[in-house]
Order: structure tokens, then C-alpha cells, then sequence
């Protein structure tokens, strides 16, 4: 059976269970067993040239991580009981495992992965307990016992069920999706408003300038108040097909919201007030001359 390098997992399981040895562990050549690598930091002076990088961009490296067998075998009982559980399927998956078999059994599964490694380990080879597990999954056909059921795949092996479907899975066959969007207002109604207020603010039509700044500051308010959809459905957990759905919408601008604005626009001009000022007059005089309506 050949083995399979770091490079070549890619199982998600398997990925994620690495990257979270690489993370918690410090790189220790003096170990004996390979468990694989971690990201660090170089600086921000790149050395083939000598200069700074820009603000923000770093260089990065990697180290191996190289573990005693105590080490390495103590890693399993600082997993989470999801990440043993994820374990012992995939040692089911790979044939080394029962169906049936739980923590006790994945710990010395491990521990044999472990010993296992070291032996590369002294032989100069960088293979990781995870290698030889992949080896061995995919050897024995288990990367492909997923199956599709709508929104799900379904582990033929060990019955192990994944959502695969849009948006963010909240359990129980319940999924969540946001969708965010700008509304618009477009040329023809952005020009009915504006001319509504002009006439009943100032007497008159706007000019095409005034227009233009009227649909800009309508645009930025549009684009700073976006309409946010949260899409909730409900699916069947054995065909995985939707059986309900409701839909939730805030955001955006109300047509009061855009009267609003145009108004705030029409305020601002020194032209406003001065026709404020002769429509108060004009109406006092009115009232003077022809007396107050009984």
C-alpha cells in the first residue's frame, strides 16, 4: 500500500485534525515523530532584496513539528470529544476500526498511527500518523462512501451526515442564508420625487443640476443602507429537501426616507428661504385684504 504525503490528503477531516496538531504544537526537531507543519512569521524585509516590504504584507515560512511518541500520543486527549468522534469514523472509514468502536479504541488506533510514524521518523522520513491514516482511507475506498441526498452527504459506513448546502447549517435540518443587496432608485421615480417637493417646496420644477445632486445623495444614502435578506429553511434530514422557507428583509430607504432626503437638499439652498419668506407675507397680506376665512 503507498503512502500518502502531506500534500495528497484531502480529506477535510484529516486537513483540519493537521492544522490543528500544527497550531498547538512547538517545533522540536529533536522529536521522533513527524506531525507535520506549521505557519509562522518571517518579518517584513524581503531577503532577496534586502527591502522593506509595504505596510501590511509579511513574509511567511514554515517549520516541521517533530514530537516524542509520549508527545504525540498525549495529542489525542486534547482533542474535543467532535474531534475523537471525527477520528474513530474516519478509522472506520479506513477499515482499521469497527463500526461500533469509540474513544477507547480510537486512542489506540492512535497510539499504533503514532509508533507507526516514528519508525519513518527514524528513518528520516516525514510521514505523520495522519499520512498513514489517509493511506489507509483511501486505500480502502472510504473517501468515496459519501453519498448525496439533497443538501447532505451521507457517509455510507458510518452513517455520519454533513451539511453541503448554502448558507450557514444551525442544526436539526435547519439553514440559515443572508443575502445582502443595494436597491436603487431608478432615473424616473428619483425625478417624480424630486419634482414633487421642488413644487410644493419652492414653487417650481428643479433644474437638471439640482436633479443630479438630488440622485446622488439619494444613491450614497441607498448604498450606505442596504437591504439585508435572512432566508430560514427547514429541510428534510432523510432526502434533504427543502419542507419550509421564510424570508426576513431589513435595510434599505422607505419612501419617507427619500422625501426626506430631497427635502434636506431644497433646505439648504438660500433660494428656500427667500420663498418661504414671500409666501408667509403673501399669505398674511392675502388674510389683511380679504379677511380671515369664517
Amino acid at each position: 500500500m503507498a503512502l500518502v504525503s502531506s500534500s495528497a490528503n484531502d480529506d477535510p477531516f484529516l486537513k483540519a485534525l493537521k492544522q490543528a496538531i500544527g497550531s498547538g504544537a512547538a517545533a522540536d526537531a529533536g522529536g521522533k515523530v513527524y506531525m507535520g507543519s506549521t505557519r509562522y512569521t518571517k518579518g517584513g524585509i524581503d531577503k532577496s532584496s534586502g527591502q522593506a516590504l509595504p505596510r501590511g504584507r509579511k513574509m511567511y515560512g514554515t517549520k516541521d513539528i517533530w514530537m516524542s511518541t509520549g508527545e504525540a500520543e498525549q495529542e489525542y486527549y486534547k482533542w474535543s470529544s467532535r474531534q475523537q468522534k471525527a477520528f474513530v469514523d474516519q478509522g472506520i472509514l479506513s477499515g482499521l476500526l469497527k463500526l461500533g468502536d469509540g474513544p477507547m479504541e480510537g486512542a489506540a488506533l492512535w497510539k499504533k498511527l503514532v509508533k507507526e510514524a516514528g519508525q519513518y521518523g527514524k528513518a528520516g522520513k516525514k510521514v505523520s500518523p495522519i499520512d498513514l491514516m489517509a493511506s489507509y482511507v483511501k486505500a480502502h475506498g472510504g473517501a468515496n462512501a459519501w453519498k448525496q441526498a439533497g443538501v447532505f452527504e451521507i457517509n455510507t459506513v458510518t452513517g455520519e451526515r454533513r451539511y453541503v448546502g448554502p448558507g450557514t447549517y444551525l442544526g436539526g435540518g435547519k439553514a440559515q442564508q443572508v443575502d445582502t443587496r443595494v436597491d436603487l432608485t431608478d432615473p424616473d421615480t428619483a425625478r417624480a420625487v424630486a419634482t414633487r417637493l421642488f413644487q410644493d417646496m419652492m414653487g417650481r420644477d428643479p433644474g437638471a443640476g439640482e436633479l443630479g445632486a438630488f440622485a446622488s445623495a439619494l444613491h450614497q444614502a441607498e448604498q450606505a443602507n442596504p437591504v439585508v435578506s435572512t432566508t430560514t429553511t427547514q429541510y428534510d434530514l432523510e432526502t434533504g429537501q427543502p419542507v419550509s422557507s421564510s424570508t426576513q428583509q431589513s435595510g434599505g430607504l422607505t419612501a419617507e426616507a427619500r422625501a426626506y432626503i430631497g427635502e434636506q437638499q431644497i433646505k439648504k439652498k438660500k433660494e428656500y428661504g427667500v420663498f418661504q419668506a414671500v409666501t408667509t407675507y403673501q399669505n398674511a397680506l392675502e388674510s389683511l385684504v380679504f379677511g380671515a376665512p369664517e
